[in-house]
């Protein structure tokens, strides 16, 4: 396995609406609290909206990304590329001076010329693991594949198809996107995977629980309204991506994944351990994919900063 050693993108800034509210303690915003349409001087946007979603039983939110050519070539149809936010963020945050103003460096890379343009959607998942939870009151894997693919398309001007929708997340998001993509193969082109979270085994929460790590308490909270605590095995099963990668059928789907070494996660669970077994049931199985390992480097949107340009050019290679 090739393991990777890249620079840090410079980090660029542009001005976004105040968002002190959800700001950390000491630390800078991680969300827009009113968000506002962003306009970027290479002539992209993005714009933030909400609609009824039945799978939610209330209101999905999202942001959107139009690329430089959708205002000036009204007749022309987009590819879409679908991100799922990580724990504690929002639709808002990848747009967020914090995690790098993403939209600038995309639209910097699309003005390139050698990335195909596209939309990209970034839902609210919240803290779901993109996965309906375990009573049933918030189905948030079947919100995005059922009612924000079908509001994009009815409302936007976009390509349909596999091969002209794409999906990729990080942290928790990364987690997300293996699994819906693994799940539903014939709705996705392509998965990019940045420090995903995944667990293995039949129960992980003894893993979590016994973990000598100061995040436990955290992680309990976080996973008992979608899996229970100990794990609901037949609900955990079903959003295994450990067992999706053994049973399902990804002969057309292309996969990438990646971890840092100095990711924050992996003294508290062993995040390394469950990326290399994807890594290895795939390998087994004939399934072509890339898994890249990044000495040194850490967890979540910085790792998808500093390799977008690879991560894009995987996502779009069928656009």
């Amino acid at each position: 396995m090739a393991k990777l050693r890249f620079f840090l993108l410079p980090i660029l800034v542009i001005s976004l609406a105040s968002s002190s509210s959800w700001a950390q303690r000491g630390g800078p915003p991680q969300r827009i609290a009113n968000p506002q349409t962003i306009h970027l001087e290479g002539g992209s946007r993005v714009e933030f909206h909400e609609f009824a979603s039945a799978e939610l039983g209330g209101q999905g939110e999202y942001s959107i990304f139009f690329p430089p050519a959708y205002d000036k070539e009204t007749n022309r149809r987009f590819p879409v590329i679908y991100f799922l936010h990580g724990m504690n963020n929002d639709h808002t945050s990848w747009a967020v001076a914090r995690y790098g103003n993403l939209p600038l460096l995309i639209e910097n890379l699309l003005l390139e010329g050698n990335i195909p343009q596209f939309l990209m959607v970034h839902p609210n998942g919240k803290n779901s693991f993109y996965t309906d939870s375990l009573d049933g009151t918030a189905k948030t894997e079947q919100f995005i594949y059922k009612d924000l693919i079908q509001e994009v398309e009815k409302k936007f001007r976009v390509d349909t198809g596999r091969l002209n929708r794409a999906i990729a997340g990080t942290s928790m998001g990364g987690y997300g996107a293996l699994k819906i993509a693994m799940k539903q193969p014939e709705l996705f082109s392509s998965v990019v995977a940045g420090s995903p979270i995944v667990l293995l085994g039949e129960d992980p929460s003894e893993l979590i629980l016994n973990s000598p790590s100061r995040r436990v308490e955290f992680f309990v909270r976080l996973f008992e309204p979608v899996f229970g605590m100990p794990f609901d095995r037949d609900h955990w099963l079903k959003n295994s991506v450990e067992l999706l990668a053994r049973t399902s059928d990804l002969k057309d789907l292309k996969i990438y994944f990646s971890y840092g070494t100095a990711d924050r996660y992996l003294d508290a669970f062993p995040m390394e351990k469950g990326l290399q077994t994807i890594d290895q049931t795939l390998t087994e199985r004939e399934i072509s994919h890339v898994f890249r390992v990044f000495e040194g480097e850490p967890h979540g949107w910085v790792l998808i900063r500093n390799h977008l340009k690879e991560e894009l050019e995987f996502l779009t290679e069928t656009f």
